[in-house]
């Protein structure tokens, strides 16, 4: 079979159903493949067929659009383009092998995934997250911080997991998002600046939990000194709000494309950021919420224990 022939399917809670031709990078748990789905939410392509702009209405940055569809042809000297279609309350995004060269589709595919999931009262939350008998923890922190290394030893401690970089909440419960799990298994050069990213790393399957109800929030830091304080919470949730944006963006770099499908199809982007921050306020304000500072990301355990036992 030749690449991108296969078709998969993701039901993610019920709340969203996928059907694409990716099957790598594309940031959607395995849990989630299903053999079917009926009444798709999102459809997502990359393929060779070609776009036809003429008839569309330009409006600047290689841009062209009509009521239903919207094209972005990122360069005049090759058939470089990106195209989202609605259709019957489907969104069909579409983009050719060269596009994912010169931008990153999936980062607009997660724009459209989080809208869709905000308009039915849930967000992504980024954090790692564990639960065990009827405890629930989470772990928000931005990339690199350790909300992996933390969630490890968790799992190691008998509990089970609902994300180790992302979940979905609603501000009651909190729904697994359980990317596979990458365990460090060392890192040769951690002292060295330009070469500590190197790891050597294996994957792990933990037990997964799929549903959860949140008791504590513990926001991770990496800093001077090791400490854990109880946190300010409307301090927390601008900060939640932030680290939201820089991993799981509404305006995914370069802005220009994604600020022009909202400009052309008349969307309030403030609603969805609004929606985005009543569901953190929600979850904050039912969760005990911790700031968590340590000098090394392996000493983040310690000091939750600290507080949990």
């Amino acid at each position: 079979m030749r690449p991108y022939e296969k078709i998969f399917y993701y039901n993610i809670h019920d709340l969203v159903k996928i059907r694409t031709n990716l099957s790598k990078d594309i940031r959607l748990p395995s849990v989630f493949l299903v053999d079917n789905v009926d009444n798709v939410d999102i459809e997502l392509y990359v393929d060779k067929s070609k776009v036809n702009t003429s008839g569309l209405i330009p409006i600047g940055l290689r841009i062209f659009y009509d009521e239903n569809t919207f094209i972005h042809k990122c360069k005049f000297f090759l058939d470089v383009h990106l195209e989202v279609r609605e259709e019957a309350g489907r969104m069909i995004i579409r983009f050719n092998p060269l596009y994912k060269i010169f931008r990153k589709p999936i980062d607009y595919f997660f724009a459209f995934l989080q809208m869709k999931l905000l308009d039915k009262g849930f967000s992504f939350i980024h954090a790692a997250c564990v639960a065990k008998d009827g405890i629930c923890l989470l772990f928000p922190a931005f990339s690199d911080t350790g909300k992996t290394t933390t969630a490890l030893r968790f799992l190691e401690s008998g509990y089970s997991l609902l994300g180790d970089d992302m979940v979905i909440t609603d501000g009651r419960n909190v729904l697994s998002y359980p990317l596979s799990v990458a365990q460090k298994v060392i890192m040769p050069f951690e002292t060295v600046p330009l070469l500590r990213k190197l790891k050597w790393f294996k994957m792990i399957n933990p037990p997964i939990e799929e549903k959860a109800t949140p008791q504590k929030i513990f926001l991770l830091r990496i800093g001077e000194k090791d400490e854990i304080r109880e946190a300010n919470k409307e301090d927390l949730v601008k900060k939640l709000n932030i680290i939201m944006e820089s991993s799981c963006p509404l305006f995914p770099f370069p802005q220009g494309v994604m600020l022009s499908y909202y400009f052309v199809k008349n969307i309030d982007i403030r609603t969805y950021i609004e929606k985005r921050e009543k569901i953190i306020w929600r979850l904050v304000n039912n969760c005990e919420a911790w700031i968590v500072v340590a000098k090394e990301s392996s000493n983040f355990y310690r000091l939750i224990k600290e507080v949990i036992d």
